[in-house]
């Protein structure tokens, strides 16, 4: 008697094992983005609070990053964007005056889909300082935080709802 695998067994081993790696696939890059966007989001966190202390103590949003009391890592090869590995990270140009708006933009490029993480800081006419963070598309360039569109913003979308877990709009 032979030992061993008839064709069939083998074919059925690889077509469980196929269909048990499109199941898997699309949940371990989702969970990676949204690993890589912890990144984004540690950096834009204590960028926040420097941008805070900095208008507490000169009533005025800072102008560029090397006046905030933070070290801000540069994008690796680049001498000019701030950010990490897989962001870069910009900000508003507020007016600086009290209830005026200080937005921060993490923008990340992944193949042809993008998405950007923003925190949007705003001052009320007593001196309180709200934030809210918000995913939606690159292109978005406004100071508060949008909605996303399925149809035309689907790569984002499908990036936003795995890191904020559904809710692109004050995660």
């Amino acid at each position: 008697m032979n030992k061993g695998f008839t064709l069939i067994e083998l074919l059925v081993v690889v077509l469980i094992i196929g269909i048990l790696s499109a199941v898997a696939l699309p949940q371990y890059t989702t969970a990676v983005e949204k690993a890589r966007s912890a990144e984004a989001l540690t950096l834009m966190s204590s960028i926040r609070y420097a941008a805070e202390r900095y208008r507490l103590q000169k009533d005025a949003w800072p102008a560029s990053f090397n006046v905030l009391d933070v070290e801000i890592p540069k994008v690796p090869g680049s001498t000019t964007d701030y950010g990490g590995k897989n962001f870069t990270v910009t900000t508003g140009s507020p007016s600086g005056t009290t209830g005026s708006t200080f937005v921060i933009t993490a923008v990340r490029s992944v193949n042809k889909d993008k998405y950007a993480l923003k925190t949007v800081m705003t001052e009320a006419a007593d001196g309180t300082i709200t934030a809210v963070r918000c995913c939606g598309t690159s292109t978005d360039t406004s100071t508060s935080c949008g909605t996303l569109d399925s149809s035309s913003d689907a790569g984002a979308e499908k990036y936003c709802s795995a890191i904020t877990s559904g809710k692109n709009s004050d995660f």
